[in-house]
Protein backbone atom coordinates (compact mmCIF):
# COMPACT_ATOMS: atom_id res chain seq x y z
CA UNK A 1 0.00 0.00 0.00
CA UNK A 2 1.14 3.60 -0.71
CA UNK A 3 1.96 6.29 1.24
CA UNK A 4 -0.14 9.41 0.25
CA UNK A 5 3.20 11.02 -1.06
CA UNK A 6 3.98 7.99 -2.99
CA UNK A 7 0.72 7.75 -4.29
CA UNK A 8 0.59 11.50 -5.30
CA UNK A 9 4.47 10.88 -7.01
CA UNK A 10 2.93 8.66 -8.70
CA UNK A 11 -0.18 10.34 -10.04
CA UNK A 12 1.49 12.96 -11.52
CA UNK A 13 3.97 10.44 -13.03
CA UNK A 14 0.76 9.32 -15.02
CA UNK A 15 -0.49 12.46 -15.62
CA UNK A 16 2.81 13.92 -16.84
CA UNK A 17 2.84 17.09 -14.60
CA UNK A 18 5.49 19.15 -14.51
CA UNK A 19 5.41 21.27 -10.72
CA UNK A 20 8.25 23.16 -12.48
CA UNK A 21 5.96 24.70 -14.57
CA UNK A 22 4.87 28.34 -12.79
CA UNK A 23 2.39 28.79 -15.96
CA UNK A 24 0.23 26.47 -14.91
CA UNK A 25 0.58 26.58 -10.79
CA UNK A 26 -3.21 27.13 -9.77
CA UNK A 27 -4.16 24.00 -12.51
CA UNK A 28 -1.28 21.49 -10.41
CA UNK A 29 -2.30 23.03 -6.81
CA UNK A 30 -5.71 21.62 -8.09
CA UNK A 31 -4.69 18.60 -8.94
CA UNK A 32 -2.86 17.94 -6.58
CA UNK A 33 -5.82 18.74 -3.83
CA UNK A 34 -7.75 15.87 -6.13
CA UNK A 35 -4.97 13.53 -5.90
CA UNK A 36 -5.47 13.75 -1.88
CA UNK A 37 -9.03 13.40 -2.01
CA UNK A 38 -8.54 10.34 -4.37
CA UNK A 39 -6.34 8.90 -2.18
CA UNK A 40 -8.63 8.84 0.78
CA UNK A 41 -11.94 7.98 -1.34
CA UNK A 42 -10.80 5.53 -3.67
CA UNK A 43 -6.99 3.96 -3.36
CA UNK A 44 -7.54 3.23 0.61
CA UNK A 45 -11.33 1.57 0.06
CA UNK A 46 -9.92 0.01 -2.67
CA UNK A 47 -6.86 -1.28 -0.80
CA UNK A 48 -9.03 -2.53 2.22
CA UNK A 49 -10.71 -4.77 -0.38
CA UNK A 50 -7.31 -6.33 -2.10
CA UNK A 51 -6.29 -7.28 1.54
CA UNK A 52 -9.56 -9.01 2.61
CA UNK A 53 -9.49 -11.01 -0.91
CA UNK A 54 -6.32 -13.13 0.38
CA UNK A 55 -8.58 -13.93 3.86
CA UNK A 56 -12.19 -13.69 2.93
CA UNK A 57 -12.96 -13.29 -0.58
CA UNK A 58 -13.29 -16.88 -1.60
CA UNK A 59 -16.16 -17.23 1.49
CA UNK A 60 -17.60 -14.07 0.47
CA UNK A 61 -17.94 -15.26 -3.21
CA UNK A 62 -19.67 -18.31 -1.89
CA UNK A 63 -22.02 -16.45 -0.07
CA UNK A 64 -23.11 -14.33 -3.18
CA UNK A 65 -23.51 -17.01 -4.90
CA UNK A 66 -26.26 -18.80 -2.83
CA UNK A 67 -28.13 -15.25 -2.80
CA UNK A 68 -28.33 -15.00 -6.26
CA UNK A 69 -32.15 -15.46 -6.57
CA UNK A 70 -32.54 -12.49 -4.53
CA UNK A 71 -32.94 -8.71 -5.84
CA UNK A 72 -30.16 -6.64 -6.04
CA UNK A 73 -30.90 -4.48 -3.21
CA UNK A 74 -31.60 -7.43 -0.36
CA UNK A 75 -28.67 -9.45 -1.64
CA UNK A 76 -26.23 -6.54 -0.98
CA UNK A 77 -27.78 -5.83 2.31
CA UNK A 78 -27.26 -9.09 3.61
CA UNK A 79 -23.27 -9.69 2.31
CA UNK A 80 -22.75 -5.85 3.60
CA UNK A 81 -23.67 -7.73 7.08
CA UNK A 82 -21.63 -10.65 6.23
CA UNK A 83 -19.23 -8.41 5.13
CA UNK A 84 -19.10 -6.59 8.35
CA UNK A 85 -20.61 -8.74 11.10
CA UNK A 86 -19.77 -12.11 9.50
CA UNK A 87 -23.22 -13.00 10.09
CA UNK A 88 -25.41 -14.89 8.08
CA UNK A 89 -28.54 -12.69 8.28
CA UNK A 90 -30.60 -15.00 5.96
CA UNK A 91 -30.03 -18.27 8.24
CA UNK A 92 -30.89 -16.50 11.36
CA UNK A 93 -34.06 -14.75 9.98
CA UNK A 94 -35.08 -18.11 7.86
CA UNK A 95 -34.56 -20.01 11.19
CA UNK A 96 -37.03 -17.71 13.44
CA UNK A 97 -39.80 -18.07 10.10
CA UNK A 98 -39.79 -22.07 10.42
CA UNK A 99 -41.04 -21.83 13.61
CA UNK A 100 -44.06 -19.83 12.24
CA UNK A 101 -46.40 -22.86 10.88
CA UNK A 102 -48.77 -19.86 9.17
CA UNK A 103 -45.43 -18.94 7.29
CA UNK A 104 -46.19 -20.89 4.36
CA UNK A 105 -49.47 -20.07 3.59
CA UNK A 106 -49.27 -16.45 4.12
CA UNK A 107 -49.94 -14.28 0.62
CA UNK A 108 -51.38 -10.87 1.87
CA UNK A 109 -49.30 -8.42 2.63
CA UNK A 110 -50.80 -7.64 5.51
CA UNK A 111 -49.51 -10.89 6.79
CA UNK A 112 -46.27 -10.17 5.88
CA UNK A 113 -45.79 -6.95 6.94
CA UNK A 114 -46.79 -7.96 10.81
CA UNK A 115 -44.39 -11.23 10.98
CA UNK A 116 -41.70 -8.94 9.70
CA UNK A 117 -42.75 -6.53 12.73
CA UNK A 118 -42.70 -9.47 15.18
CA UNK A 119 -39.37 -11.06 13.48
CA UNK A 120 -37.32 -7.21 14.46
CA UNK A 121 -38.42 -7.64 17.58
CA UNK A 122 -37.65 -10.87 18.46
CA UNK A 123 -34.77 -10.88 16.28
CA UNK A 124 -32.71 -7.01 16.90
CA UNK A 125 -31.63 -7.46 20.54
CA UNK A 126 -29.15 -10.57 19.77
CA UNK A 127 -28.60 -9.17 16.12
CA UNK A 128 -28.11 -5.23 16.51
CA UNK A 129 -27.09 -5.04 12.40
CA UNK A 130 -30.78 -5.25 11.69
CA UNK A 131 -31.63 -2.08 13.68
CA UNK A 132 -33.69 0.20 11.51
CA UNK A 133 -33.44 -2.67 8.79
CA UNK A 134 -36.94 -2.83 8.52
CA UNK A 135 -38.06 -2.47 5.16
CA UNK A 136 -35.25 -4.58 3.58
CA UNK A 137 -36.44 -7.19 6.71
CA UNK A 138 -39.88 -7.39 5.39
CA UNK A 139 -38.41 -7.08 1.68
CA UNK A 140 -36.35 -10.27 2.36
CA UNK A 141 -39.09 -11.91 3.91
CA UNK A 142 -41.54 -11.54 0.97
CA UNK A 143 -38.33 -13.00 -1.28
CA UNK A 144 -37.74 -15.87 0.61
CA UNK A 145 -41.14 -16.80 0.81
CA UNK A 146 -41.75 -17.13 -3.12
CA UNK A 147 -38.22 -18.88 -3.18
CA UNK A 148 -39.03 -21.07 -0.84
CA UNK A 149 -42.08 -21.97 -2.22
CA UNK A 150 -41.17 -22.24 -5.66
CA UNK A 151 -37.80 -23.86 -5.33
CA UNK A 152 -39.78 -26.52 -3.20
CA UNK A 153 -42.37 -27.06 -6.46
CA UNK A 154 -41.59 -30.55 -6.48
CA UNK A 155 -42.64 -31.23 -3.35
CA UNK A 156 -46.01 -30.98 -4.67
CA UNK A 157 -47.64 -34.95 -5.32
CA UNK A 158 -48.98 -35.61 -8.73
CA UNK A 159 -49.95 -39.31 -7.80
CA UNK A 160 -53.10 -38.85 -5.27
CA UNK A 161 -55.75 -37.43 -7.89
CA UNK A 162 -55.73 -34.63 -10.56
CA UNK A 163 -58.24 -32.48 -8.90
CA UNK A 164 -55.23 -32.29 -5.65
CA UNK A 165 -53.01 -31.58 -8.32
CA UNK A 166 -54.34 -28.81 -10.17
CA UNK A 167 -55.74 -27.44 -6.70
CA UNK A 168 -52.04 -27.39 -5.50
CA UNK A 169 -50.24 -26.12 -8.58
CA UNK A 170 -52.73 -23.40 -8.97
CA UNK A 171 -52.44 -22.18 -5.75
CA UNK A 172 -48.81 -21.94 -6.19
CA UNK A 173 -49.47 -20.24 -9.27
CA UNK A 174 -51.59 -17.90 -8.36
CA UNK A 175 -50.79 -17.49 -4.77
CA UNK A 176 -46.86 -18.23 -4.13
CA UNK A 177 -47.97 -20.53 -1.42
CA UNK A 178 -46.77 -24.32 -1.71
CA UNK A 179 -49.81 -25.89 0.69
CA UNK A 180 -47.20 -29.06 0.27
CA UNK A 181 -44.47 -27.65 2.03
CA UNK A 182 -47.48 -26.12 4.75
CA UNK A 183 -48.36 -29.54 5.15
CA UNK A 184 -45.12 -31.24 5.84
CA UNK A 185 -44.34 -28.54 8.58
CA UNK A 186 -47.57 -29.60 9.90
CA UNK A 187 -47.38 -33.48 10.31
CA UNK A 188 -43.29 -33.58 10.60
CA UNK A 189 -44.57 -32.27 14.69
CA UNK A 190 -46.33 -35.45 15.08
CA UNK A 191 -42.97 -37.42 14.59
CA UNK A 192 -41.04 -38.01 18.04
CA UNK A 193 -38.15 -39.99 18.15
CA UNK A 194 -36.06 -40.81 21.22
CA UNK A 195 -32.67 -42.91 21.41
CA UNK A 196 -32.91 -46.37 22.86
CA UNK A 197 -30.21 -48.71 23.47
CA UNK A 198 -29.57 -51.27 20.92
CA UNK A 199 -26.78 -54.35 20.96
CA UNK A 200 -24.42 -52.78 23.39
CA UNK A 201 -24.89 -48.94 21.68
CA UNK A 202 -27.94 -47.01 20.66
CA UNK A 203 -29.85 -46.00 17.73
CA UNK A 204 -33.00 -43.89 17.41
CA UNK A 205 -36.41 -45.13 17.17
CA UNK A 206 -39.91 -43.39 16.30
CA UNK A 207 -42.39 -43.65 19.20
CA UNK A 208 -45.33 -44.09 16.98
CA UNK A 209 -48.35 -41.95 16.19
CA UNK A 210 -51.50 -43.82 15.74
CA UNK A 211 -51.89 -42.46 12.08
CA UNK A 212 -54.62 -45.62 11.37
CA UNK A 213 -57.26 -43.75 14.04
CA UNK A 214 -60.51 -42.38 12.10
CA UNK A 215 -61.24 -39.09 13.18
CA UNK A 216 -59.35 -36.23 13.76
CA UNK A 217 -56.10 -37.60 11.92
CA UNK A 218 -53.14 -35.11 12.79
CA UNK A 219 -55.19 -32.31 14.49
CA UNK A 220 -56.92 -31.65 11.05
CA UNK A 221 -60.08 -29.72 12.84
CA UNK A 222 -57.86 -27.31 14.79
CA UNK A 223 -55.51 -27.22 11.63
CA UNK A 224 -58.53 -26.08 9.19
CA UNK A 225 -60.30 -24.36 11.80
CA UNK A 226 -57.19 -22.11 12.16
CA UNK A 227 -56.99 -22.01 8.08
CA UNK A 228 -60.00 -22.10 6.50
CA UNK A 229 -60.41 -18.39 5.97
CA UNK A 230 -57.80 -18.61 3.42
CA UNK A 231 -59.57 -19.13 -0.11
CA UNK A 232 -57.21 -21.79 -1.39
CA UNK A 233 -58.04 -23.37 2.23
CA UNK A 234 -61.68 -22.97 2.53
CA UNK A 235 -63.72 -25.99 1.94
CA UNK A 236 -60.32 -28.34 0.93
CA UNK A 237 -60.75 -30.05 4.51
CA UNK A 238 -60.58 -33.47 3.24
CA UNK A 239 -58.42 -32.78 0.46
CA UNK A 240 -55.98 -31.59 3.53
CA UNK A 241 -56.15 -34.69 5.28
CA UNK A 242 -55.28 -36.84 2.02
CA UNK A 243 -52.42 -34.90 1.73
CA UNK A 244 -51.08 -35.17 4.99
CA UNK A 245 -51.20 -39.01 5.13
CA UNK A 246 -49.68 -38.98 2.03
CA UNK A 247 -46.48 -36.82 2.65
CA UNK A 248 -46.63 -38.41 6.55
CA UNK A 249 -46.06 -42.72 4.48
CA UNK A 250 -44.03 -40.77 2.03
CA UNK A 251 -41.57 -38.62 3.31
CA UNK A 252 -41.80 -39.16 7.11
CA UNK A 253 -41.97 -42.26 8.35
CA UNK A 254 -42.31 -44.87 5.27
CA UNK A 255 -45.12 -47.25 4.07
CA UNK A 256 -43.79 -50.47 4.84
CA UNK A 257 -46.88 -51.63 5.42
CA UNK A 258 -48.72 -50.55 2.16
CA UNK A 259 -51.30 -48.51 4.51
CA UNK A 260 -51.61 -46.10 1.69
CA UNK A 261 -53.54 -47.62 -0.64
CA UNK A 262 -55.88 -49.27 1.67
CA UNK A 263 -56.56 -45.51 3.07
CA UNK A 264 -57.01 -43.80 -0.25
CA UNK A 265 -59.35 -46.25 -1.60
CA UNK A 266 -61.83 -44.72 1.04
CA UNK A 267 -61.44 -41.13 -0.83
CA UNK A 268 -62.10 -41.87 -4.76
CA UNK A 269 -63.98 -38.87 -5.00
CA UNK A 270 -61.07 -36.80 -4.69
Amino acid sequence: MLKLEEYIEKRKTEDGINEFDSSQKMNHIRTCINYIFEYFDQYLPLQGIEKRTVYQNEKLQKYEKALRDYSPDVREWLLNIYDTYEKQANRIIASYLSRDEEFFLMYEEAEFRALSYDCYASLIKKNPFLKNQTELLYKFIREYHIWEANKYAFSIPEVISSDITRWLKSTLEKYNVNIAMAIEQHVSGFYNSEIVSSDGGYKQVSTKYNYKKKTNLFDINTYYSRFSQKPFIRGKKKQLEILMMYIWLNSIIGDEDGYWNEYINRFQDY
